[in-house]
């Protein structure tokens, strides 16, 4: 019994922080196998500030970006494991490590894919404008 109800805690818990990280602008978290995202006004590209994007557990959110040239992505890695940013074209190759953010600022990027060097299941669309 007492395995049984430290389970249960153990998943309210996990449930918990879930939530957490799901407040704010977005609605939904891309499942692992490329699905849903939703736009927060920062992604709009619209020249000034920038994007943000996020590694969940192993996919990436959104998995679309729209940016301009000049405009700086900050990455954010809420997991426990490292993942990279990568774009197709190897322009840009930045590490994140567990817990942290990394602002990279777009210049001489095409419009193409990202993706993680470490999980190959992990892709996204970068448009640039």
């Amino acid at each position: 019994m007492h395995r049984r109800w430290m389970r249960l805690v153990g998943a309210v818990f996990a449930l918990t922080l879930l939530a957490a990280a799901c407040g704010g602008e977005e609605e939904t978290l891309p499942d692992q196998g490329g699905g849903t995202e939703t736009e927060s006004p920062s992604d709009a590209g619209d020249g000034g500030g920038g994007a943000d994007l996020t590694t969940v557990d192993f996919g990436f959110s959104p998995t679309e970006l729209s940016v301009t040239e000049g405009q700086t992505i900050s990455v954010t890695n809420i997991g426990e494991t490292s993942h990279t940013f990568t774009t197709d074209d190897e322009a840009i190759d930045e590490t994140i490590g567990a817990g942290e953010t990394v602002e990279i600022t777009l210049t001489d990027v095409t419009s193409g894919g990202f993706h993680c060097r470490f999980h190959p299941q992990m892709v996204g669309t970068l448009t640039v404008g």
